[in-house]
Formats: structure tokens, sequence, C-alpha cells
């Protein structure tokens, strides 16, 4: 079993320094590539200005973590799809409101011939039952 001293010695040689070394910066460099995706396919869903996109896009270029914190602050808050239907949902409400208030304001009218049907039909259905209890 190797010593304490020869672990520190290992972990201190350059060699293995640098691998771990690359290790780390090619761990941040993917890092900041993902970066880049995820906020480049947020703003395409959130807006549909160009420049909006690219500023948004660049600001998490330049200034990685920091302006992925900035993009987050100023970025819309709904997507597009979100919008959308919000949108229809709202027209569909108000439709349904303008219909309800429309009927409300119109009385119906009762036509003559259903009136004299329905004191037709109450007269049969009275005779009906005077018969059945007989």
């Amino acid at each position: 079993m190797p010593s304490l001293s020869e672990i520190i010695a290992w972990g201190t040689s350059p060699n293995v320094s640098r691998i771990i070394i690359a290790i780390l910066v090619g761990y941040i460099i993917l890092l900041w590539i993902s970066i880049i995706i995820w906020t480049t396919k947020d703003i395409v869903s959130r807006s549909n200005n160009v420049i909006y996109q690219l500023v948004s896009i660049l600001l998490v270029v330049i200034f990685n973590l920091f302006g992925l914190i900035i993009y987050i602050t100023i970025r819309p808050a709904k997507t597009l799809i979100e919008k959308f239907f919000e949108d229809l949902e709202y027209e569909a409400l108000s439709q349904t409101t303008e219909e309800k208030t429309q009927s409300q304001s119109k009385p119906k009218k009762a036509s003559g011939r259903k009136l004299e049907n329905n004191k037709s039909n109450k007269k049969k259905n009275k005779k009906k039952k005077k018969n059945n209890i007989t």
C-alpha cells in the first residue's frame, strides 16, 4: 500500500496537475457552450425580434454566467406559444361573454302557434289523465 507522501507526490506531479487542469478547462468550455445553446433556444421561443435575439446570445457569449444572469432578468416572461394560447383564450372568453350579453338583451319571442300547441297539449294530457283514472 502506498504511503501518504507517495500519494501527495503523485497528486502534485506536473503530468497529473496538467490532466486535472485540462479536465476542468474542458468542463468549463462545455458548460459555456451548453449555456449558449440553451440561451439560443430560449430566446428563439420567446421573441421574433432578430436584434433582440442576437443581443441576448452575444450577452451570454461575451459575459458567460454573468451574461446569463442578465439575460434571465431581461428576457420576456412568456414564450410565443404561451402568448398565442393566452390570446386565443382571451378571444374565446370575450366572444362567449358577448354572446351571453346579446342573448340576454334580446328576449325570445314565442310564436302564436307554439302557445296554441302548448295549450292544446295540456288539454290533451288532462283528458288522458282523466281517462286513465276512470
